[in-house]
């Protein structure tokens, strides 16, 4: 009897973890609230459902399925908005359990027209074999039936030139509409909502949807003409004041509850310059820029040329006139490349430039007036960047290396010179000699060489480029961008040099380079090495000048890599036995010790070091170099300091340094790690030029830098409070 009772309980267990859902027939359909404020998620299981052999949309035939019953009230007159998430859910609405199939569909969808207080069945179903796969469940959502539905009904809005008007809609309550819209060729289902407004102004109106499934129809009366269509956003143009026009917002059917339920809507006074008759008048100047704003949302759309012999397109455009008030050139910036610009010398007459973003206007005649053409394509109409600057530059003297300016070149400081580029003819030729030609503007200068040696050409920037030749036509001597060294060059000869740039920069920023000649140095090689005389105890300062130096590819310590060095070499003879702190203050400052020309390397190191254990009375050479780009550096000098004693890398000198650090409020903060006094601090330039000088005396502070550009390798010299100074380097941000 136990046994029978306890099989009994297992089986009576059995049947109730494996019950079917209590909604598995529509007589014992579960209730559920739907409502128009938001989704209701339901979650269903059809695990253990009971399969029957049947139908599933009315009219098809009989499978395997399973399914879950529910019921709802509409709570308004309006649509139902069933979302499954994947195809093996599917849904069928009835009016009552065995009657009649209103909708049946799969995935997600719409029930259209339903009426408020009536309750409906809901068959969720699935095929038998996709029983247990996942995403059960399905969100549910009424919608108000839309007023604005039809033409008929159009919602008025009041839309106005001073601001863009902001249309919330819903299109979960329209109804679909099987229709050809715009350039289709086959009719679908379409969601619309429909408004109307009255033109403010003759003008344009721009519509703003910000997504492509958002569309927008306009007409002059429901079932009247079409006037304009496109998706996303647009311009309705010519629209006529106090006209009334109506304006259809459809999606497709499938999109009607996607994201994005807004436009706005805002109407442009028609521009007066639409027309190149009508040309607006702009004071073109030398003295600066004009900045033009420009507004083609309420110009007219034309199926035109752009440029000429390009195929028509739907363009807007806004035109200009302007007076050249120079023989030369125009530079126009529209920053940005939907900005087009067309220059004619006469309205229908001949087109003499084309061009997008930017660019030159070449060999305008002065006293002319010419017609601008501002222009778009239509799709561009309402992005931003809605203005352009305009100068003239009167043409460059110097455009030719016949007409050569004359600068004058010294050894005793840098000549500045300024150049203005978009005065220059544009040409396509090479740059440096047997490179590719490409589109350049150049102007031409001529310099009298006062010594036999160098000339160090700065342009700051790689955009600056420079060439160097004997002569017009003549042999390329240098070409370099930014910054570069000519050699060799010979006392009382002329020379040629070009300034340029690709087309594309002539308008930027550094139109300025500066130019210094250098004597060629005596002691360029070991032979011709200038003597040092050392006193122990005392340290002597040598200062050098490796920009008169020769360039040589050759190896920097014994077994480097070749490379482009400059070098000066000095000689000194050991008044007693002992050893010499190098200190060059910077690692660009290298040092090589020999024990003879083309002899033994004896040591060989960067920025500070020692030479210990040298002999009384031999006579040492020492070859001082850098690379070519550091040549025309600052910290030009090196002290050798003669002791008695062993030299080692824990020497207290050494150890004195500084902490240079950036902060984020235009200063460099100083600390002395030892702790010392700073006395007095200089900032100086790559080149050498000063930059700051302060006299703290502390030994941690603040120094302002306002004028330093970001990316500037600056270099420190400071005095401590025992007199001795140290210098460092920093990369500025």
């Amino acid at each position: 009897m136990r046994k029978t009772i306890l099989l009994l309980l297992l089986l009576s267990l059995t049947i109730n973890n494996f019950a079917q859902p209590a909604n598995d027939t529509c007589a014992n359909a579960q209730v559920i609230t739907v409502t128009t404020a938001s989704n209701t998620n339901i979650t269903f299981d059809t695990a253990t459902a009971v399969s029957n052999n049947e139908v599933g949309c009315s009219g098809t035939t009989a499978a395997d399925y399973v399914d879950v019953w529910y019921e709802f009230t509409m709570p308004v007159n309006g649509n139902v908005f069933v979302d499954g998430s994947i195809a093996w859910n599917k849904f069928q609405l009835l009016d009552t359990c065995n009657g009649t199939e209103l909708f049946c569909i799969t995935g997600s969808g719409f029930f259209y027209n339903l009426t408020a207080g009536t309750t409906y069945k809901l068959r969720v179903y699935r095929e038998t074999n996709s029983a247990t796969n996942s995403y059960q469940d399905f969100n549910i959502q009424a919608y108000d039936l839309l007023s604005n539905d039809n033409c008929a009904n159009a919602e008025p809005i009041t839309i106005s030139t001073a601001t863009a008007l902001t249309v919330n809609f819903e299109l979960g309550g329209a109804q679909p509409v099987n229709e050809i819209n715009c350039a289709n060729t086959f009719a679908r289902d379409y969601v619309s909502a429909w408004y109307e407004f009255t033109m403010p102004v003759n003008g344009n109106v721009y519509v703003d949807a910000s997504i492509a499934w958002n569309r927008f129809q306009l007409l002059d009366t429901c079932n009247g003409t079409e006037l304009f269509c496109f998706n996303g956003d647009g311009v309705f143009s010519g629209l006529t004041a106090g006209t009334t026009y109506k304006l259809r917002l459809y999606r497709y059917d499938n999109y009607a509850t996607s994201s994005y339920k807004s436009f706005t809507i805002q109407a442009f006074t028609q521009v007066t310059n639409d027309t190149c008759a009508t040309a607006e008048v702009l004071a073109v100047a030398t003295a600066n820029a004009l900045t033009v704003p420009f507004e083609l949302r309420a110009a007219a759309s034309n199926n035109e040329m752009g440029c000429s012999g390009t195929s028509p397109t739907l363009y807007s455009d806004v035109w200009y006139e302007f007076t050249m008030p120079v023989n030369g050139n125009v530079y126009v910036d529209g920053s940005i490349s939907w900005n087009r610009f067309q220059l004619l010398d006469a309205c229908n007459g001949n087109e003499l430039f084309c061009l997008s973003n930017d660019g030159y206007f070449y060999n305008l005649t002065a006293g002319t007036t010419y017609k601008l053409r501002v222009f778009r394509q239509n799709s561009q109409v309402p992005s931003s960047y809605r203005e352009f600057t305009i100068q003239a530059f009167s043409q460059a003297t110097n455009d030719d290396c016949a007409n050569a300016e004359t600068i004058s070149v010294t050894t005793a400081s840098a000549t500045d010179v300024s150049f203005e580029l978009r005065g220059a003819q544009n040409h396509t030729e090479e740059g440096c000699s047997g490179s590719s030609t490409a589109d350049y503007m150049d102007l031409w200068y001529e310099f009298t060489m006062p010594v036999n040696g160098n000339v160090l050409i700065d342009g700051s920037i790689p955009w600056n480029k420079f060439q160097i030749l004997d002569a017009c036509n003549g042999n390329e001597l240098l070409c370099t961008g930014n910054t570069g060294i000519a050699y060799a060059l010979v006392a009382g000869n002329t020379y040629k040099l070009r300034v340029y740039r690709a087309t594309g920069s002539a308008a930027s920023t550094y139109r300025s380079f500066s130019i210094q000649a250098f004597p060629q140095i005596a002691n360029d090689d070991c032979a011709n090495a200038e003597t040092i005389t050392l006193v122990a105890g005392t340290s002597v300062n040598t200062n050098f000048e490796l920009v008169g130096a020769q360039s040589n590819i050759e190896a920097g310590c014994a077994g480097d890599t070749p490379a482009n060095y400059h070098d000066a070499w000095y000689e000194f003879t050991m008044p007693t036995q002992g050893n010499i702190f190098v200190n060059g203050f910077l690692n660009w400052n290298k040092f090589q010790l020999f024990d003879a020309c083309n002899g033994n390397e004896l040591y060989c190191f960067s920025n500070a070091g020692y030479f210990n254990n040298l002999t009384s009375g031999t006579t040492y050479k020492l070859r001082v170099y850098r690379t070519n780009i550091y040549a025309p550096a600052a910290f030009r000098r090196f002290t050798l300091n003669l002791t008695s004693t062993l030299a080692t890398e824990d020497n207290s000198f050494l150890k004195e340094n500084l902490i240079v650090q950036n902060t984020n409020n235009r200063s460099v903060k100083i600390i002395s790690r030892n702790g010392k006094l700073v006395k007095k601090i200089s900032f100086y330039s790559i080149l050498g030029k000063k930059i700051i000088d302060n006299t703290p005396n502390q030994s941690e502070f603040e120094i302002a830098t306002p004028n330093i550009k970001s990316g500037s390798v600056i270099f420190v010299k400071a005095q401590l409070e025992n007199n001795k100074v140290i210098s460092t380097k920093f990369l500025y941000q």
